[in-house]
């Protein structure tokens, strides 16, 4: 009923399959409950809900403000897995964080025997002493299970117990029947005559695609053209046209391919295929298709904004035509590719290829197709018809309503000006919101740089949510740049830069952001606040492949002028999505509510980035975000930045993304 993997109240020793996520709701009086819960590595699983306590006022005043509501966050944590003759160990905690009302720690064993699974743990705060049960699910029963338990909570410790109701319930005996088909699954519990329900949804996130791409085009099919040797193609157009032609069909831009020697080098970007992967191994077959048949090394560099990303160089190009025929598998080709960031033109990476012969120079090299540089055709208009944003507890003054919502639509402009030169706009019409209704005056001490957001709902249904110059800088030794200017969100505009180093393999990399900043006006598109500052952070960042983990740690100057350093780490699963969290100390000692003397607030949260092509029947650049906070407040707060070029890195250099190159 909490989210965590279990019987019914009472946790096992049982996790979930490495990245599978569920959101579920439960009730079983008095308590209703939003949960979700993810595997997020192999041994650790985390929990968060979000509770609601019938018949308990939200807060002692003589307005009614609904009932009380509680976020908490739990774990486990697998110590050793079953064997034979030995049972899985696993320790956990409950409501580890915040207003702890639900505190528990606890300790459990499980182990199967047949169709039956045990559990043995003993707990301590709420989970009283021991507990145990049995899950029992025989071949027979198919979709259906059945749960028993004694539940150890001790009820009468709970908020308002006494209130609630609560304090009625005892510990004792509870049964349940439990249902789970596909991704859904269910439950259906008795406790001394209380009914409970729990319903809920397991995505299994390590899964690469959810939905096929059945609206994918086909691959472009090789030219009536015969493959042939190097020389004759070299010395006959119609073989560059074709290639040329090959690549645009489908959907490549800023095209630049070279020949040096029995190598092809290209340089592309694709405006809407999600995946850097997809993309090159896409260009690499019609690199082999439309080339010479005696290649013997295809270099395919990924441009975006006119930076390079990544190169991936495929040395065995016999190999590599096997493996896009679907007749070798990817563990032959894997030590053949080399995936490393890409800091050099084209026609340089060719020259570097290893196995080159020795004695080749400049003169081996011709330009096949050069379209780089200057302006092309990247106009680009997307529109998101349903935006949404949900934000919790805005101010301490606003106590009736802990939980807002934004719902508005988004047409955004993208146009490619000059080299490495992009203009973008953006605006929103507003469809549904109830942030508005919390516009009373912020109690917070410090600038209100985030926690006036409810103002700015309060203008006209159309409005102007950013209007951008970005210049990108392709800087020697691996050092990329973007210098910015307008209005870079709803709330600030400004002008700044940010400057990248990473490291050739991209596994690490170091960047500073400036950003001279001025408060927008609510209401008003383009006037302004008083109330100005200059951010300065130094980011170093850090990727573990294996693990799909990348760390983050931000030092600097912060938007109501704080100094401190804020810490991020999140996992990429397989299928794309992303799932994080951040901490943030600071200099600024923000004691109003939620913070108190001697313990200031401190900004924190976890986030949520799913790539929608995973669940599409086509592919697509557009991504769905999540952030939740539990309070909004100007401490530690960051803004918007208009490009963020350690994304843009990272996004070329994942391999660890469940599965092999696709053959498409």
């Amino acid at each position: 009923m909490l989210g965590q993997t279990g019987l019914i109240n009472m946790p096992d020793a049982r996790l979930e399959e490495d990245g599978e996520f569920r959101l579920g709701v439960s009730n079983v009086d008095p308590y209703s409950a939003l949960w979700s819960s993810v595997t997020v590595f192999p041994r650790l699983e985390l929990s968060a809900r979000y509770t609601t306590i019938d018949n308990v006022p939200a807060f002692e005043s003589g307005e009614r403000f609904g009932d009380y509501r509680d976020k908490a966050f739990d774990a486990k944590l697998l110590l050793f897995r079953e064997r034979t003759y030995l049972p899985q160990l696993t320790l956990g905690v409950q409501d580890f964080h915040g207003t702890r009302l639900f505190p528990a720690e606890f300790a459990v064993l499980s182990k199967r025997i047949g169709a039956l699974d045990l559990t043995l743990g003993y707990g301590r705060d709420r989970i009283d002493g021991g507990f145990g049960g049995v899950r029992y699910r025989p071949d027979w029963s198919g979709n259906l299970g059945f749960v028993a338990e004694y539940d150890a909570n001790d009820y009468s410790r709970d908020h308002e117990a006494i209130l609630s109701g609560a304090a009625g319930r005892a510990a004792g005996a509870t049964y349940a029947l439990e249902y789970r088909y596909g991704w859904f699954g269910s439950q259906i519990s008795w406790q001394q005559g209380d009914v409970g329900i729990n319903a809920y949804v397991s995505i299994p996130l390590m899964e690469r695609e959810y939905i096929p791409k059945i609206d994918e085009p086909a691959p472009v099919p090789a030219s009536a053209l015969p493959q042939v040797e190097l020389e004759d193609w070299r010395v006959d157009g119609r073989y560059a046209a074709s290639l040329e032609s090959g690549l645009k069909r489908e959907g490549f831009r800023n095209l630049q391919v070279v020949l040096h020697g029995r190598t092809v080098s290209a340089s592309v970007t694709h405006p809407r295929i999600s995946s850097v992967r997809r993309a090159i191994t896409r260009a690499a077959r019609i690199l082999v298709q439309e080339g010479p048949f005696d290649l013997e090394s295809v270099c395919v560099t990924y441009i975006e904004n006119d930076l390079p990303v990544a190169t991936y160089r495929f040395r065995d190009v016999p190999l590599l035509r096997e493996y896009l025929a679907g007749t070798a598998p990817w563990e032959r080709l894997e030590p053949e590719t080399e995936i490393v960031y890409a800091d050099v033109a084209p026609a340089a990476v060719a020259r570097d290829v290893p196995g080159e012969p020795d004695g080749t120079d400049d003169a081996d090299s011709v330009a096949v197709i050069d379209q780089s540089g200057g302006r092309y055709d990247q106009d680009e208009f997307s529109f998101n018809p349903l935006a949404l944003h949900f934000l919790f507890n805005i101010t301490r003054t606003d106590p009736g309503r802990a939980f807002h919502y934004d719902v508005f639509s988004l047409l955004s402009y993208r146009k490619h000006v000059a080299e490495g030169l992009f203009f973008s706009a953006a605006g929103r019409v507003q469809l549904y919101e109830d942030v508005s209704d919390a516009a009373v005056e912020s109690d917070s001490e410090l600038p209100h740089v985030r926690s006036d957001i409810a103002e700015y709902k309060q203008g006209g249904r159309l409005r102007l949510d950013s209007l951008l110059l970005n210049k990108y800088l392709d800087l020697p030794g691996r050092v990329s740049g973007r210098l910015s200017a307008g209005y870079y969100e709803e709330m600030y505009a400004g002008v700044g830069g940010q400057f990248l180093y990473s490291s050739r393999d991209g596994d690490w990399a170091v960047d500073l952001m400036m950003d001279g900043l001025r408060q927008r006006e609510p209401g008003d598109n383009f006037a302004f606040r008083d109330y100005s500052v200059l951010t300065t952070l130094l980011s170093g960042h850090y990727r573990w492949p294996e693990y799909g983990l990348t760390g983050t740690v931000r030092i600097g100057q912060f938007l109501a002028r704080d100094d401190g350093i804020r810490y991020e780490m999140k996992r990429r699963f397989g299928s794309g999505v992303e799932i994080g969290a951040w901490y943030t100390i600071t200099n600024a000692h923000d004691e109003t509510g939620p913070g108190s003397p001697g313990e200031p607030y401190r900004d924190k949260g976890v986030f949520v980035s799913i790539p929608l092509s995973s669940m599409l029947t086509t592919d697509t650049r557009e991504i769905a975000r999540l952030s939740l906070s539990p309070w909004m407040r100007d401490v530690g707060q960051m803004v918007v930045p208009p490009d963020d070029l350690y994304r843009l890195t990272e996004r070329g250099v994942i391999t660890d993304d469940g599965g092999p190159l696709p053959r498409n």
